[in-house]
């Protein structure tokens, strides 16, 4: 069952003109509280992506996932062969650079991407994994359609995820016609930075008041609401919740179910 959403109509146009061929702001952050229909909004936006698009989702939760960890899982959805600047500069920062790389050596990236970035110096960390996302970008940028990674629960992510996102990876997408960037959270990136506000769009999510928007979803819901004025109805429930989604959706799941003869 396709996602139903109420509203959100400028967040939706903003995810649908990522795909556009002339795509100016190939960066766009959601910034909502919980509650505010995020995630269901990120669900809908999911599901419009062109089948021609790949699409890296990634939900960023702690220490769990690491920069390794997020190279190593675009890598598997992107195909290692196509990103040979990449694996040749793991290669280089594990110590072995004439190495064949093969399918015997992918079968470990994951490790060796970590032990490439494995330095007690953090002068030394971040100059490897600056080298390695500029590898990365180098054999990104050469494909012909778009890729589009899309970061969630962003306050969730380290320090250094948080850092590396904000600073080195976005900086370069901003110079990458082929990479498109969807970062939300209660917490994304400063959308005022000088490296790549100019191609960055933003869009903080407040919740939908409006009863009108939710009419649809109650009838894509297959709800009945069983007064004379529905909508009128509706929109108490919309006032009491101050537009809360996920208040508000758990309302409408509470309805009876429309018969035919309604």
């Amino acid at each position: 069952m396709s996602t139903v959403l109420a509203d959100y109509k400028s967040e939706r146009e903003a995810f649908k003109a990522l795909f556009q061929p002339d795509c100016d702001e190939r960066i766009l952050l959601y910034r909502g509280s919980s509650g505010s229909g995020k995630t269901t909004l990120l669900r809908y936006c999911s599901e419009q992506i062109p089948p021609e698009i790949t699409n890296i989702p990634i939900q960023l939760r702690g220490r769990a996932v690491s920069t390794a960890e997020i190279f190593y899982r675009a890598g598997r959805v992107l195909a290692w062969e196509r990103l040979s600047k990449f694996t040749r500069q793991v290669a280089l920062f594990e110590g072995t650079p004439s190495v064949q790389i093969d399918s015997n050596w992918m079968a470990g990236i994951n490790n060796r991407i970590q032990v490439a970035l494995h330095v007690e110096n953090l002068v030394d960390r971040e100059e490897r994994l600056a080298s390695l996302t500029e590898a990365w970008f180098d054999d990104v940028g050469a494909f012909q359609q778009p890729s589009l990674f899309l970061f969630d629960t962003f306050e969730q992510a380290t320090t250094e995820v948080k850092d590396w996102i904000s600073g080195p990876f976005l900086a370069r997408v901003a110079y990458a016609p082929s990479v498109r960037v969807v970062v939300a959270g209660q917490e994304v990136p400063e959308e005022n930075n000088i490296e790549w506000g100019h191609c960055c769009v933003a869009h903080d999510l407040y919740g939908v008041i409006e009863a009108k928007h939710w009419m649809p979803v109650v009838q894509a819901m297959g709800r009945h609401i069983d007064v004379e004025s529905p909508e009128n109805w509706l929109a108490g429930v919309c006032h009491a919740f101050n537009g809360d989604p996920a208040r508000i959706m758990n309302v409408i799941k509470g309805l009876p179910k429309k018969t035919r003869l309604t």
